[in-house]
């Protein structure tokens, strides 16, 4: 004889978030992720507003790829450069972007160091900052490139890179306590 309580059906939710069908992981994944692309948005929000005003020899910082150059490293290679394509790609319909090829720039830079980062170095403060660095000097040297080759600019800005990723990284000590705290969000940022 089968008992009166013996299967119990879900609580039926009209929430956005229950007609999702969502695992709570899967939630907390989901808010991670947007969270990110927050913080990503208001770096760009910082960078549009505040940060163009201050040049240092011509020259403000791009803190933008640096915070999404970030994102990936933390997240590591697969899911953090999916979010690298992603938010490179609102960075340049956000009309912040010097052209079409920052997606492509954005991407393959974060795609090296991320590998770089996940397979030489250990995880930490000092890993993000070193590959923030080296993926802002890629992406810097890329936008020179395609600077002189469409004649944009002159060969002796050169010294222009270095001083765009230098005044990028200064975001990076501001933004790794917010993007370690946010990682933490449904799991464990490395999985290493």
């Amino acid at each position: 004889m089968a008992r009166k309580h013996e299967f119990r059906p879900d609580r039926h939710r009209s929430d956005i978030v229950g007609k999702l069908l969502l695992t709570k992981k899967q939630r907390r994944g989901l808010l991670r992720w947007i969270l990110y692309s927050v913080v990503c948005l208001a770096g760009l929000l910082v960078q549009d507003v505040a940060l163009y005003r201050m040049t240092f020899q011509g020259v403000c910082a791009d803190i933008v790829p640096c915070l999404i150059m970030m994102v990936a490293i933390m997240q590591g290679a697969e899911s953090g450069c999916i979010f690298a394509l992603v938010a490179a790609c609102l960075y340049y319909f956000s009309g912040s972007a010097v052209g079409a090829y920052v997606i492509p720039l954005i991407t393959a830079a974060t795609i090296l160091v991320a590998i770089f980062r996940q397979g030489n170095l250990s995880r930490g403060f000092m890993a993000i900052f070193l590959c923030a660095g080296l993926g802002m000097l890629l992406y810097e040297f890329g936008v020179f490139g395609i600077g002189l080759f469409l004649d944009l600019t002159t060969p002796q800005r050169w010294w222009a890179i270095g001083c765009t990723a230098l005044l990028s990284l200064l975001a990076v000590p501001v933004a790794y306590p917010v993007l370690l705290a946010i990682g933490k969000i449904g799991g464990e940022t490395w999985k290493e």
